[in-house]
């Protein structure tokens, strides 16, 4: 609208004055270094535009033939563009040391350069909200493109770390699918499922995350712990687990038969007052190269007195290894169950001595 009313104004003032200079040209004589030019004020102010116009264009050609679409040879406007490049650089130098508040406010600057913009609404959308300025975070969320798969994880992300998961997966349901690969957003909507306890629907999504490849083999072999035992022993208290629903039957069966998902199938029997029946599927599945992963689901598993068979199969492992500290802290776990709260103690103590971690 601007430049609009600038073009009348100047259509205005060529109508206004041009007859005048057309009728009396002037005269204009500039000496310089004993060099004379000369010339009329029409010509003059022609010439200057030429010149301007010439300049224009060497410009644009510079930028299509060096591809320096970014860079501008108007002074203010390259003025503000090394302002904000600055403003970026020590944003990322703050991010990067964790100073929230100081990343915000020069990032923040950092946009006012079109280069990368999106990018740098990003990084500042997440350090306003680390910072605490909810308020803030989401402007710069409301300025990224509608739709697009980084926003939807931005979004997403930030309202998992306000404590949403639900609203998180509602976001997400209809953009993850077959037709859409991202893994990170996959990631993000397992993760969100897993927090809000839609273990259903979480089963229902593994097919489709084997199929993509949302995680790596490693990676993968961690998400059957963090899925399989709380979906299952879960779905089985609220009496909703059915090993013959399609969430279950359409899994490959290395998941169902993983030792992941029989810790959940024992995790459930203990709840329901099966607690032999759970101590025998622990017995048979646990493995000792597995046992970080399985330690904090099986110290969830009420198994009571019934731990005799376990405990000797934690013995035995123990006079091969005696300096492996979850064996002690297995051992710690099996003594409280049966009451046994000085010996818990003791095993407790061996457990931290030779894993620290576990304290």
């Amino acid at each position: 609208m601007i430049r609009v009313l600038l073009l009348i104004g100047v259509l205005a003032a060529a109508m206004w004055f041009g007859p005048t200079l057309i009728n009396h040209a002037g005269y204009i004589k500039i000496i310089v270094a004993g060099q004379v030019f000369e010339s009329t004020l029409l010509g003059l102010a022609l010439l200057v535009l030429v010149a301007m116009a010439a300049l224009w264009f060497a410009g644009l050609l510079l930028r299509k033939l060096l591809r320096l679409q970014h860079v501008s040879f108007n002074f203010l406007r390259w003025r503000r563009q090394r302002k904000a490049q600055q403003a970026y650089v020590l944003g990322i130098q703050a991010y990067a040391k964790q100073q929230w508040q100081l990343a915000s406010q020069h990032l923040a600057k950092a946009c006012y350069d079109d280069f990368m913009q999106d990018e740098k609404r990003l990084l500042a959308a997440y350090a306003a909200f680390y910072a605490g300025d909810v308020a803030l975070a989401n402007s710069h969320v409301a300025a990224l493109p509608v739709d697009d798969n980084t926003t939807l994880f931005l979004q997403a992300d930030l309202l998992l770390q306000q404590g949403q998961p639900a609203q998180a997966s509602a976001l997400l349901v209809d953009k993850v699918s077959a037709d859409n690969d991202d893994k990170g957003l996959g990631q993000l909507y397992l993760h969100a499922l897993q927090q809000a306890g839609q273990w259903q629907q979480l089963l229902q999504m593994v097919p489709l995350a084997l199929k993509q490849q949302w995680f790596d083999k490693d990676k993968w072999r961690q998400q059957r712990f963090n899925i399989y035992p709380a979906a299952i022993s879960q779905l089985s208290q609220q009496q909703r687990f059915d090993e013959n629903a399609d969430y279950w039957t359409n899994l490959p069966a290395k998941e169902r038969k993983s030792t992941a998902a029989n810790i959940g199938r024992a995790w459930a029997m203990a709840q329901n007052g099966q607690n032999e029946a759970a101590e025998k599927i622990l017995v048979s599945q646990l493995q000792l190269a597995e046992l970080p992963q399985l330690l904090p689901y099986i110290r969830q598993i009420p198994l009571g007195k019934s731990v005799l068979k376990l405990r000797k199969q934690v013995q035995h492992w123990l006079r091969d290894n005696a300096s492996n500290g979850y064996l002690y802290a297995l051992l710690a776990y099996l003594a409280e169950q049966e009451g046994e709260v000085q010996q818990a103690e003791l095993a407790w103590n061996k457990a931290r001595q030779y894993e620290p971690k576990l304290g």
